[in-house]
């Protein structure tokens, strides 16, 4: 990898030096690698060919505007412009719901990358994530996906936890959990939602939604019902 990086930054002051179009094919080409890896790591779900479209545009952005004068390598400054247009491209694409918790994982892989890029200027692999987000290697392109693939077709199989984490769910129970509550219509998730996750008792719930606590009662237990069978399925 310290060559592969070390090639970049001989090709780019080769280019700075003698900018030329031979000059700028052979820098695009040592960067290729550096393309591929970010559009794998966000690529879950999405057209490869246009997440690597994205990347080379990040790519051409950063060689025009790269300063040595900032204190950082070009491979690194690279990569961010890379990892900018990538993402760029994948929220723009982004179309179904998601929970937010899997945007929030998105979240931490985003600064996990980043932080590691700017620690160790260079990529970090999707095994070593995996490790940071404590999920199975095999979950880090599923999460990635949330958005582009309707969660009720998102491979939730794969998306488990590697540990048990004290006083918190592991992502395969909140996906489950959210797949289950998108069946319910809007009230029922209201009701759901206030009584468990707000934690109000029947009487508040019914104030709140403006019903009656009998009507709440049975709509609870309808949607308990139906969660239900959805497990069974």
């Amino acid at each position: 990898m310290a060559n592969q990086y070390q090639t970049i930054e001989s090709a780019f002051v080769e280019w700075r030096d003698n900018p030329s179009n031979a000059a700028m094919d052979t820098l695009i080409q040592a960067c290729q690698g550096l393309v591929f890896h970010y559009a794998k790591l966000y690529g879950g779900g999405y057209s490869f060919e246009d997440l690597c479209q994205s990347g080379y545009e990040g790519l051409l952005k950063g060689i025009q505007n790269f300063n040595s004068d900032i204190g950082t390598k070009f491979v690194t400054y690279a990569s961010h412009c890379i990892i900018g247009e990538i993402r760029h491209y994948v929220r723009r694409e982004s179309r179904y719901y998601y929970p937010g918790y899997l945007e929030s994982y998105r979240e931490r892989m985003d600064k996990i990358i980043l932080d590691s890029l700017d620690a160790k200027e260079e990529p970090i692999s999707a095994d070593e994530l995996a490790i940071k987000l404590n999920l199975q290697p095999n979950a880090i392109l599923p999460v990635m996906s949330a958005g582009l693939v309707h969660l009720g077709h998102m491979e939730l199989s794969s998306i488990k936890a590697k540990e048990m984490e004290s006083f918190t769910l592991p992502i395969e129970d909140k996906l489950l959990i959210s797949k289950l509550m998108y069946r319910l219509t809007a009230i029922q998730k209201d009701v759901i939602e206030l009584l468990f996750q707000k934690g109000m008792t029947q009487e508040e719930v019914a104030k709140e939604l403006g019903l009656t606590q009998k009507q709440v009662s049975r709509i609870k237990q309808k949607s308990l019902d139906k969660m239900k069978n959805g497990i069974k399925k």
